[in-house]
């Protein structure tokens, strides 16, 4: 089976699956945690050459394009110049519950702390803290995650009323299931109110059953959703 998709890796990449393409990895050495989910993973490049020198965490979600590195051939600069062999080994590590924006290179020796997210076409050298969000050539720091997470929260709301009023241009109120994530603002408490409505719940780089149970003891800001489409309304109207 390792063989078979080491071939496909190099012809036929578009029909690699994550499983497929974790399993190969990990054939070669490479300490790739549970949970953990390549997209487009055919599209994906990890550096094999030294297999030892990367470890990959729990439930992290690496996207299209992204290249990991396990060396450095730079040295083959020095050797023609100064006439010696210099080499190099680092371990490149990545935290647990870590996502990785598209086309982002993660060069060898990288640290990347847990619960971190990496903006799509960074490159990533040395140690980034844990519960960060960085981006950029080179990568540094935004903000932490937690002030992250309260801008997203703060956003969110206002970003629903603005796709409930996008999906209703057509003189049609949207549905639950065509606002995706949008569902635990107003959605009951409930199993078999996810199950009815045709909410996914099997995320990708995530565990279905913590997802089920956190939505399950939380709560919801709207009491129904036919109260947040009137609210999404007004708030349409008013602007």
């Amino acid at each position: 089976m390792a063989f078979i998709t080491k071939i496909l890796l190099k012809l036929l990449p578009q029909l690699v699956t994550s499983k497929m393409a974790i399993k190969f990895y990990r054939s070669k050495g490479i300490i790739i945690g549970k949970g953990t989910f390549l997209f487009n993973a055919g599209s994906i490049t990890i550096d094999i050459s030294r297999p030892l020198l990367l470890e990959i965490g729990e439930y992290c979600k690496i996207t299209s394009g992204v290249i990991i590195l396990t060396h450095d051939y730079s040295r083959s600069v020095l050797r023609r110049v100064f006439g010696e062999v210099i080499g190099e080994a680092r371990k490149t590590i990545i935290g647990d519950n870590v996502f990785i924006g598209m086309n982002s290179i993660v060069l060898m020796g990288t640290h990347i702390g847990s619960n971190c997210i990496i903006g799509a076409g960074s490159v990533l050298h040395g140690v980034i803290p844990e519960n960060s969000v960085v981006a950029g050539n080179p990568a540094r720091v935004l903000c932490s995650l937690d002030e992250y997470y309260q801008k997203r929260k703060n956003k969110s709301v206002e970003e629903a009323y603005f796709y409930a009023n996008l999906l209703s241009s057509n003189g049609k109120p949207p549905t639950i299931e065509q606002m995706g994530a949008f569902f635990p603002l107003y959605l009951e408490r409930n199993r078999f109110s996810l199950i009815s409505n045709n909410i996914r719940t099997s995320l990708s780089g995530d565990d279905e059953e913590d997802v089920i149970n956190q939505f399950v003891d939380s709560q919801p800001i709207f009491s129904s959703f036919e109260h947040f489409l009137s609210v999404a309304k007004l708030h349409r109207n008013v602007k």
